[in-house]
């Protein structure tokens, strides 16, 4: 089975900082029609293993197809992380994105709140 290939799209800060770390494949996108495009494009790649997007190029994509892509998907996985300036919109999305991977919740009960 090929390697797949991790894929950053977002602002100016996100994908120039994961290209300094060794991120091969990094988009700089506008929010909105652009970012839907390209996460379009990198949804339906074969190459592609994680998709990583800033939470608000996330948010900005209105296409509800897309986003129930985004959402649902495995293979790639989408990751959301907040960007330069921005606050996460949800507490427990590595939580979320864990259940969504392995099908369980690994957390007790009242246990991911601090």
């Amino acid at each position: 089975m090929p390697q797949k290939k991790i894929v950053v799209l977002g602002g100016e800060v996100l994908p120039l900082g994961m290209k300094l770390a060794g991120v091969k494949e990094s988009y700089t996108v506008e929010a909105g029609g652009e970012a839907e495009r390209k996460m379009l494009d990198l949804l339906d790649r074969e190459d592609v293993g994680i998709i990583v997007v800033t939470e608000g190029i996330a948010r900005s994509i209105a296409d509800r197809r897309i986003r129930y892509r985004m959402e649902n998907s495995l293979d790639p996985l989408v990751i959301s992380v907040a960007g330069y300036n921005e606050k996460m919109a949800s507490e427990d999305t590595l939580r979320r994105l864990i259940m969504r991977a392995v099908g369980i919740d690994i957390v007790p009960n009242g246990a991911a709140k601090s």
